[in-house]
């Protein structure tokens, strides 16, 4: 478990998420980009989902927590955070091998 420093705070996540969380980050602010994330963390009241809006400005740095990962789901989130990042340093040739589907909400019509 590492805490993820963000701001005044800090949230508790896993080692695999917070690490991409900083990998895109770091991806972000190379390409002058900002967006807005989902990081499943871990609360005292249980597993819970944290929105972060990381980008050039972003000062986020990770300590380790004591304590145990099992419970907080990160496997969809991670590849979500791993694809966005690959897809900044990878950009598809062309429109066409965007992998995007219409109910996704960053689908635009002007395609």
């Amino acid at each position: 478990m590492l805490e993820l420093h963000y701001g005044d705070g800090y949230v508790v996540t896993t080692d695999a998420i917070a690490d991409a969380v900083m990998r895109y980050a770091k991806t972000l602010a190379e390409h002058d980009g900002a967006d807005l994330v989902a990081v499943p963390i871990l609360t005292p009241e249980g597993p819970a989902i944290s929105s972060m809006l990381i980008g050039p400005s972003s000062q986020l740095f990770t300590m380790p927590h004591p304590g145990d990962a099992a419970d907080v789901e990160d496997e969809s989130a991670l590849m979500d955070l791993l694809s966005r990042n690959d897809r900044l340093v990878h950009p598809p040739a062309s429109v066409a091998e965007y992998p995007y589907e219409e109910d996704d909400p960053w689908f635009e019509e002007s395609f």
